[in-house]
């Protein structure tokens, strides 16, 4: 009987970065990877990658639900959508560790129209963001003026997101223009100089599609909400983009 060992396959590959490998498959797929180190390279940073995102995202999946939402349905709603969320952010990120350039999970028909809000946050941040005289057109000191005005512009709750409790400090908003309907562009900045925005445009789309997106530096953490497309973008890392988008998120919904 012929004993020869099996081809190393996608699913012992897959095993391996997960640290769920069998025993007595690990040494052949270990031997298998040394002998390819430009795969194992990439399934390294790929493992990698994986493990900073369950970092960063624990305390978002470990934080007690409040009080007032101690309710069995409440409590089970909120879990599937932080599962959908997570799922999501998790096979975007390793989808980018695979491809270094883009990922993107989603379902429905709503690609071209995020796609353009995608560019619209991107170019909005590379327009805006090394002014250094008027980055914004409202500051965070009109804070109250900032919400009315941008709220009464997209027809819809605005509010700037406190992203303090990350290192963002809130520099302020401006209104643009998109070929479809106004958008609003929230800036912020850290204490070494770095800054990101906050891309909200009103849209007509299902909040069943999550992007990750990424040119040179500039990396983009584009989502759908119902009726709306919000928009990360900045220099700061993927995995803070993340993190800042999940805070985003939940601010924004808490304003529905």
């Amino acid at each position: 009987m012929n004993d020869l060992p099996l081809p190393i396959g996608e699913d012992d590959l897959t095993a391996w970065v997960d640290r769920r490998l069998e025993t007595a498959r690990l040494g052949e797929v270990q031997r298998y990877l040394d002998a390819h180190p430009e795969l194992a390279a990439r399934l390294m940073r790929q493992r990698e990658t994986d493990a900073a995102l369950t970092e960063a995202l624990r305390p978002v999946v470990e934080a007690p639900i409040p009080a007032r939402l101690r309710v069995a349905p409440m409590q089970a709603a909120a879990r599937r959508r932080r599962t959908i969320w997570l799922g999501r952010v998790a096979a975007v990120a390793l989808l980018c560790a695979a491809s270094g350039a883009a990922g993107w999970v989603s379902r429905g028909s709503t690609a071209a129209p995020l796609q353009s809000a995608a560019r619209n946050a991107r170019e909005a941040f590379l327009t805006y963001t090394p002014e250094i005289r008027h980055p914004v057109e409202v500051r965070a000191e009109q804070g109250e003026h900032l919400a009315q005005w941008l709220s009464a512009r997209l027809g819809r709750a605005i509010r700037p997101p406190d992203l303090s409790a990350l290192g963002w400090r809130l520099m302020g908003g401006r209104l643009l223009a998109t070929a479809g309907t106004p958008a609003a562009l929230l800036m912020y900045d850290d204490d070494r100089g770095t800054r990101l925005t906050v891309y909200v445009q009103p849209m007509g789309v299902d909040g069943e599609e999550f992007h990750l997106l990424q040119q040179g530096e500039v990396a983009t953490v584009l989502w759908a909400e119902p009726r709306l497309a919000l928009a990360v973008t900045g220099r700061a890392g993927r995995t803070a983009l993340l993190r800042v988008a999940e805070r985003v998120r939940a601010e924004m919904l808490a304003m529905e």
